[in-house]
Parts: C-alpha cells; sequence; structure tokens
C-alpha cells in the first residue's frame, strides 16, 4: 500500500477516534468523581470546582493518546502485505 495512502487511513482514524477517548475518559472522570465524592446525580457535579479541574488534566492527554494508538494501530496493519504459498505445504 502506498504511504500517501497510509498516511491518509491512519490520520483519518487518528481524527475519528480523538473525540471518541475524548467522550470515554470524560465519562469515567465523571464516574469516578460521582464515586468519590458521593454523589448521587451528574447535577451535583455541577458546582464542583474540582471535576473542573480533573476533566482539564485528564481528558486532554488520554484523548491525545488514544488518536495516537489509533494512528499507530492503522499505521502498522496497513503496512503489512499477505503471503501466500502456491503450495499449502510449503512451510513443511
Amino acid at each position: 500500500m502506498h504511504k500517501g495512502l497510509r498516511a491518509l487511513l491512519a490520520s483519518t482514524a487518528a481524527l475519528v477516534s480523538g473525540p471518541a477517548f475524548a467522550w470515554l475518559a470524560a465519562e469515567l472522570a465523571a464516574c469516578y468523581e460521582m464515586f468519590s465524592t458521593g454523589m448521587n446525580s451528574r447535577a451535583e457535579l455541577g458546582d464542583d470546582l474540582g471535576f473542573g479541574m480533573l476533566l482539564f488534566m485528564v481528558v486532554p492527554p488520554i484523548a491525545l493518546a488514544g488518536a495516537v494508538l489509533a494512528w499507530w494501530f492503522v499505521w502498522s496493519r496497513t503496512g503489512r502485505t499477505k503471503t501466500t504459498f502456491a503450495n499449502e505445504d510449503a512451510n513443511a
């Protein structure tokens, strides 16, 4: 596969997966904050300044790391070529 196409596919995967990882990280942070503070609803988190700082400090690095991981995964998987043998017992 040409490197230009590989780069396009990997970059598209990274751009698409970035918001998905950000959403997942925000949900995990909300669940963690609700569990650690004993709050019963997400509405109670609106007055919590620590939750905002947690989101600011946790979500961007996780979203960036997830996007880089998706980019690397697509880049590494699209570079492989299939090796086929004419005879099935060529390895024997």
